[in-house]
């Protein structure tokens, strides 16, 4: 009964913007204090495994998929949870590949919900702003990948605390999305430059393609829900005709 009620929660159009709130909150507000409060990694943790665990519903009725989207959220939130009391380079290596791979299979799921039927509402809407910052999340992951693999890979200065690093790439992550680029954190490596071309082009398609997907559904929504009511005038002169 509580795992149907909440299925049920999570599949309202409204939870899309329950979700970007929680984004919002995570990237404006406690991955930034993670770098300087000491209790903003446990913050972040605490948030984004409701986000992880909570939207496991999202993924479908198809109770197998459901249960493997439950274990890799579970997987990544405990993964997420050891890595701030024990760090290393394969725990670190394990949790930011569960959570790469659980962002894109809930990037997925919101964009499917977002153009999936029914009308385009401001729910709707509100959930694609949320694949857009899912986005950013998603490549701060993979530039942190790339770096526990070759630390120099960033032309930045020098970290040890985790949630330092973490809130740096999270920022180079969103200036490169936006295409701003202040250049103070620069890439190095060839694999961190591929990545952030990539999400600089990525930044600039996203946007304008969602857009246009966006207002064409809306469109032909209005045009449909108006036909119906065209058929009655019709049949109206039509008698009168007669």
């Amino acid at each position: 009964m509580p795992i149907r009620t909440l299925s049920q929660f999570w599949r309202a159009d409204w939870h899309l913007t329950l979700v970007l709130v929680l984004l919002a909150i995570v990237i404006f507000v406690l991955f930034p204090l993670s770098s300087r409060v000491m209790l903003g990694g446990v913050a972040v943790q605490l948030f984004f495994s409701f986000i992880l665990i909570s939207g496991t519903a999202l993924v479908g009725k198809r109770r197998l998929l459901v249960w493997l989207a439950s274990l890799l959220a579970v997987g990544t939130a405990v993964t997420g949870w050891l890595r701030l009391f024990v760090p290393g380079t394969p725990l670190t290596l394990v949790a930011i590949s569960l959570w790469i791979g659980f962002l894109l299979m809930l990037a997925g799921v919101i964009l499917s919900r977002v153009f999936g039927e029914g009308e385009i509402n401001i729910h709707r809407i509100q959930g694609a702003v949320a694949v857009y910052l899912l986005i950013g999340i998603l490549w701060t992951g993979c530039y942190r990948m790339v770096v526990e693999l070759d630390p120099g890979a960033f032309n930045m200065p020098a970290v040890a605390e985790e949630g330092r690093l973490m809130a740096r790439l999270l920022y180079y992550s969103f200036v490169t999305l936006t295409t701003v680029g202040y250049g103070d954190v620069t890439p190095v490596n060839p694999a961190a430059r591929s990545l952030a071309m990539l999400e600089a082009l990525l930044g600039q398609l996203f946007p304008a393609i969602l857009i246009a997907r966006l207002v064409s559904l809306e469109v032909s929504s209005r045009v449909a829900a108006r036909e119906p009511a065209a058929e009655p005038d019709a049949r109206e002169q039509s008698v009168d005709g007669r």
